[in-house]
Parts: structure tokens; C-alpha cells; sequence
């Protein structure tokens, strides 16, 4: 029985971890195959469930279309958006239509194929929106949000019976990136099913279009399956446009070209969505009803952002090198292979390296020109892949030594600190001494892509960044384009490797400047388990006991944090006796905060996987502070700071 103390612990957890592997260590049901063999279809070993289905199943259900949100939904007749939709059973592949797929319900624009997303809503500001609904269920009421004028402060709802048909109208409203979906059953009800692919894009372009842009909508499906079938007992769903990776979308710019995307959380879960090799400007963050466009010269500059439930934001980045990038969700459990349906991975060719899954896309910047500057003299540094411990707490590490004694070494993670110097030429040569292979990415860095850490898939100038098999090396060269707060980990099975302790921090002095660690601290949060059940399984420099820090009055530190835990989000703050003292955000995802956007705040935002974030600490009064991390109240990690005059 799970005791009391520990439901908010649960509850947080719950909100941040995978649909359906909450136990992420639970293993894929055994369909054996012998080595360098694989199944094909028809011989694939079926598993019965009424949400699993197979592509040469008999079935009288459409085919989901994977909308890419190219085309709105709707014809527009004197400034009036004319809309009909319905919601309907339907059979979804997330991957392709030879593999295992699901039977869920959709949302169809009447009279062409259902789709996930759902049909996305696009008009001009003071447009008018007329919307026929039908619900074509036969067992189950269907409740819409969303759709209503913009901004708002309250949602209205539509709620359809069994077989009802109704006419709603309304304004658009103010330019913006908004959402709508539907669920099944009235509203509020108890959690269940996750039918998150019930949601679309509502977009409202200003009165004069929009420049060119590209819509992207997160949706999830999850639902139980008995263990004894499916040992990781959900069956789920988790795309972008209707795919998941590695059938989402490719993109291909060329260098130069300014991208900008909106990205639509229609889920219930948060999503950091993390850009390899390059920062990105957010222009607006928004949520079903409201849009905050931010004024120009206080767009968001950040490498990872934390797309909270049912939110939007709008980007846009510069393709300012060659090569292959990604653009994902950085929750580990979002991007693992082990929310795979059962089946595909047995389908999988033998000389395939499929490592990841679900909320990925691939970016293919076309040959060209490169961004980035070194100068001055070359830095070398090796770094060992070390495997300490095996059993439910598998402890691996990377060190500079390649031998690891027990008795000495009581900390495997996070790996040893680099403090690299901005422009400085650095190439980091890494050895792998366990019994699997590894990677690692240099996570916020520009650099260039055959360097970035994605095994098999970062390539530029004829390299390619490669999964490094025991007692195997490889060196990466690292660009050092800005000074700031950065990580290095794994980017092979990451959900395992990261909780394991395959990580470390990273800080990028400016030219001519030193590092003092008396003043300049780091602070690197993890799980020491994919399954934790109390915050003792998570570790805050590798352990949950900190030392006490000590500092005088006037003197400014430095506090850098680094987020990466598989999932789950934290705040940031510093407090003496009960009451919070101000600190001051100075830089986010190692890019320094313009210094208009530089506040003094009593608690930071939140800040998600994959997001790092400095403040500055100047006490004024002595005494004794508290640092907190944390999950909430209740749960989070402390360090006891003393000032003394």
C-alpha cells in the first residue's frame, strides 16, 4: 500500500512520467526472435485487445490521415468559416500502415477521412466561425472545448449526446495560436483512458496573413492492456501530426532559411521540446484560451521550453549550419522505444538501430555554409563510459579515469564537471568501458551535427556521430560559441542511461574569464531510478544529502541548475526562515538574459527537462538560508546556506 506521505510525490510523478510506463523498467512482452531474424506480418504472433488492430485485420472502420496541418479545415463563404465536423471510430497507425495500430475515436471534417490531428481551424482575425458537430457514437456523450472566441476567461463546453447534431457560432477574435478537442464522457469525470487525440489546431491570423509558418500538434492515446499480454501494460499513442518517430515529418531547409513553427499541446501531459544544435526565439506562449505574444526584443531565447497541458507556443530559429538535427519532447519516456506497440518492434529488420519513439522530428538542414567560430589553441580531454553497480539501482558514470575503486569512489554521477573556455576548440574523446553501447550529446552547444551525440543519425561533412560499442571510442569536437551553463549525457536508451548516471554539467567561461567554485556553483538534478518512489530516489549532485554552503554579505554567487531527470519539473528559489529572498534570473539554457528581461523574482519559473537556468544570490542579511528545489512544497531538495558577515 502506498502510504499517504507519498501520494503528492506520486501525483507529480504521475503528471511528468509516460503514458502507460509509469513502471518504465517493465520490459516488452517476449515475442522471441533468434538472432538477425525478424517476423513479417503474417507471421506475427497476435495479441487480442479491442483497441489493438492489424493492417490485415477485417475492418469496417476508416483509416485515420495523419493531418499535417497544412490545409485548414472548412470553406470560407463572406468572411463566414463553414464547418462540419463529426466525431467517429477509426483505425490509427502511428508508424506505417504495414505495422500494429489502434482503434480510437476521431474527430472528421464531414465527408472526408478522420484525422489525428484533428481538422485544424484557421481563419483572419474578425472572421465568424459556424461549426456543425454530430456526434456518431452510439454508447458515449462527447463534451467540446475550445471552440469559442479569443482570448477568454472562462471555457465554454458542447456537450453531445448519443447521435446529436448541433449548431454553435462565434467571432474568432484576437490573433494567436490556440487549441480545441473534445472528450469523451461529460467533463468533469474521472481519469481514465487517455483520448487525447481528440484535439486540433485553432489558428487566428492577423488581419493581413501570417508569414509562412508550420503547425505541429502533440497528441497522446493511452489506454490498459493486462500485463500478461503486454508487460508494459498500457497501449499507447504518442505523436506529432499523427506519427510517431521515425515517421513524422522530415524537414529540409536549407542554411539561412528562418523557420518558424507552432506547436500545439493538445495532450494533458507537458512536453519540453528540446532543438538540437540551435537556440530559438519564442514569440508567443499560450494556453486553450489565450495567447501571450511577447513585444519585440523580449522574445525567449532557450534551447528547451516546457509546453505545458493543453498550451501553444510560437518560434522561430535560423537553419544556420548543415547537417542532421532533432526537435523532440525531452520527458525520456515520450521519446523511448518502449511505448512502442506490441509487435513492431519484432518487425523491426535486423540491421535496424531504432532508439527511439513517439514525439520526435527529424531536421535535414541541406549542405551549406557553417556558423560556427574556433580560435586559439586546441583543448583534448577523454572521458570514460564506466558501469559500477547492476541490479534495481544500475549505476554507471562517466569519469577522466578509466579505473573505478569502490572504496574511494562513492558518487558514479553526474560525471566530472567540464569548464570549457568560449571559442576554444575542444575535442572530447570518449571511451566506452561497459558491457553496452552509449553515446552522448552535448545538449545546448552549437556545434557541428556529425558531433552532436544522436547515434547513427547526427551526420555533416561526410562524419556521423556513432553508437559507441564496448571497449569502443570516439571523439567529438565541440564549437563553444557562448559562454553559459550546458550538459552532457547519454542519447542512447536515455530514459535507462540517464538514471543510471550517464550525465554531467558543462560551463562555458567567456574569453579571459576564471572559474571559482567558492563562488560559481552548479547544481545537477537526476533519478537514480526510472521507477522512483520517494524523493530520496532523486539526487541533486548525486546524492540527496548536500553539504552546507557558505558565503558572506555582498558577495554575489552564482547558481546554476541543470534539469535532467528523466521527467518532472521543478522551481527554483532561496528562503530564510519561512520567507522567500529575491534572486537574480540571469540566463536560461546557456544564453544570458538581455538585460531588460533580468529580474529579481521570489521563485523561478518552471523548469523542465533538459532546461537549465542561472540566478544570482546576493545575500544582505546573515543568518541561515534554505535552497530549494523543488517538485512542491513538500517535496523538493535542500541545501543549507550560512552567511556570515
Amino acid at each position: 500500500m502506498i502510504k499517504l506521505l507519498l501520494l503528492p510525490l506520486i501525483f507529480v510523478l504521475f503528471v511528468f512520467m509516460p503514458p502507460g510506463t509509469e513502471k518504465s523498467s517493465a520490459r516488452r512482452a517476449a515475442i522471441a526472435c533468434a538472432p538477425d531474424t525478424y517476423y513479417t506480418l503474417a507471421g506475427l504472433p497476435r495479441i487480442k485487445h479491442p483497441r489493438l488492430v492489424y493492417p490485415d485485420d477485417k475492418s469496417d472502420y476508416p483509416l485515420v490521415v495523419a493531418n499535417d496541418n497544412t490545409i485548414p479545415a472548412g470553406k470560407l463563404f463572406n468572411n463566414t468559416l463553414e464547418l462540419n465536423l463529426e466525431v467517429v471510430w477509426s483505425d490509427f497507425y502511428i508508424e506505417t500502415n504495414q505495422r500494429p495500430g489502434l482503434r480510437v475515436v476521431t474527430i472528421a471534417e464531414k465527408g472526408n477521412a478522420p484525422t489525428v490531428p484533428a481538422p485544424m481551424i484557421r481563419v483572419k482575425t474578425g472572421a465568424r466561425i459556424h461549426v456543425t458537430l454530430h456526434n456518431s457514437l452510439k454508447d458515449s456523450t462527447i463534451t467540446f472545448f475550445g471552440l469559442q472566441k479569443r482570448p477568454s476567461a472562462t471555457s465554454d463546453s458542447v456537450v453531445l449526446n448519443p447521435g446529436d447534431t448541433k449548431d454553435i457560432s462565434f467571432d474568432s477574435g484576437e490573433p494567436g495560436t490556440y487549441l480545441y478537442r473534445a472528450r469523451i464522457g461529460r467533463w468533469p469525470y474521472a481519469y481514465g483512458n487517455e483520448e487525447e487525440q481528440l484535439g486540433g489546431a485553432f489558428i487566428v491570423d492577423p488581419k493581413f496573413g501570417s508569414k509562412p509558418d508550420r503547425v505541429f500538434v502533440v497528441n497522446i492515446f493511452s489506454t490498459p492492456i493486462d500485463t500478461s499480454l503486454f508487460k508494459n501494460g498500457f497501449l499507447d499513442a504518442l505523436t506529432i501530426n499523427g506519427k510517431s518517430w521515425p515517421y513524422t515529418e522530415a524537414f529540409t531547409p536549407s542554411v539561412g532559411d528562418t523557420l518558424r513553427w507552432r506547436v500545439v499541446n493538445a495532450s494533458g501531459r507537458p512536453h519540453p521540446m528540446h532543438l538540437h544544435g540551435f537556440n530559438y526565439h519564442i514569440l508567443s506562449l499560450g494556453t486553450l484560451l489565450k495567447d501571450s505574444i511577447f513585444k519585440p526584443g523580449f522574445e525567449k531565447a532557450v534551447v528547451t521550453q516546457t509546453i505545458l497541458p493543453a498550451s501553444t507556443m510560437s518560434m522561430q530559429w535560423v537553419a544556420s549550419r548543415p547537417g542532421n538535427w532533432l526537435f523532440h519532447c525531452h520527458l525520456s519516456f515520450h521519446v523511448s522505444t518502449d511505448i512502442r506497440l506490441p509487435g513492431m518492434t519484432e518487425l523491426d529488420q535486423p540491421d535496424t538501430k531504432q532508439h527511439m519513439a513517439g514525439l520526435v522530428v527529424p531536421i535535414y538542414i541541406k549542405p551549406g555554409p557553417s556558423d560556427l567560430i574556433s580560435k586559439g589553441p586546441e583543448k583534448e580531454i577523454s572521458l570514460f563510459a564506466n558501469e559500477y553497480m547492476t541490479g534495481k539501482y544500475k549505476r554507471n558514470g562517466f569519469s577522466f579515469s578509466s579505473f573505478f575503486k569502490e572504496d574511494t569512489n562513492t558518487l558514479s554521477a553526474p560525471g566530472p564537471l567540464l569548464v570549457l573556455k568560449q571559442y576554444q576548440p575542444t575535442y572530447v574523446t570518449v571511451t566506452n568501458n561497459m558491457s553496452f553501447a552509449t553515446s552522448v550529446h552535448w545538449h545546448g552547444l552549437d556545434l557541428d551535427s556529425w558531433a552532436d551525440g544522436v547515434p547513427d543519425f547526427s551526420t555533416s561533412d561526410g562524419k556521423m556521430s556513432p553508437s559507441i560499442l564496448p571497449g569502443e571510442k570516439f571523439t567529438y569536437k565541440l564549437t563553444l560559441m557562448r559562454p553559459g551553463t550546458f550538459i552532457y549525457h547519454s542519447h542512447m536508451n536515455d530514459a535507462h542511461q540517464v538514471a543510471s548516471g550517464l550525465y554531467g554539467p558543462i560551463i562555458v567561461l567567456k574569453e579571459g574569464e576564471t572559474y571559482d567554485p567558492r563562488m560559481d556553483h552548479y547544481y545537477v538534478v537526476a533519478w537514480k531510478t526510472t521507477d522512483p518512489l520517494s524523493i530520496q530516489d532523486v539526487e541533486l549532485n548525486g546524492s540527496y544529502e548536500q553539504p552546507t554552503q557558505y558565503a558572506r554579505l555582498g558577495e554575489i554567487h552564482r547558481i546554476r541548475f541543470v534539469n535532467i531527470a528523466p521527467a518532472g519539473e521543478m522551481v527554483v528559489k532561496m528562503m530564510k526562515d519561512s520567507t522567500p529572498v529575491s534572486i537574480k534570473f540571469i540566463a536560461k539554457d546557456g544564453i544570458d538574459l538581455p538585460a531588460r528581461q533580468q529580474t529579481m523574482i521570489k521563485e523561478s519559473q518552471l523548469l523542465g527537462v533538459g532546461e537549465t537556468a542561472d540566478f544570482e544570490f546576493k545575500p544582505l542579511k546573515p543568518g541561515t538560508y534554505t535552497l530549494k528545489f523543488m517538485y512542491d512544497e513538500q517535496f523538493c531538495l535542500n541545501q543549507k546556506w550560512v552567511v556570515t558577515d
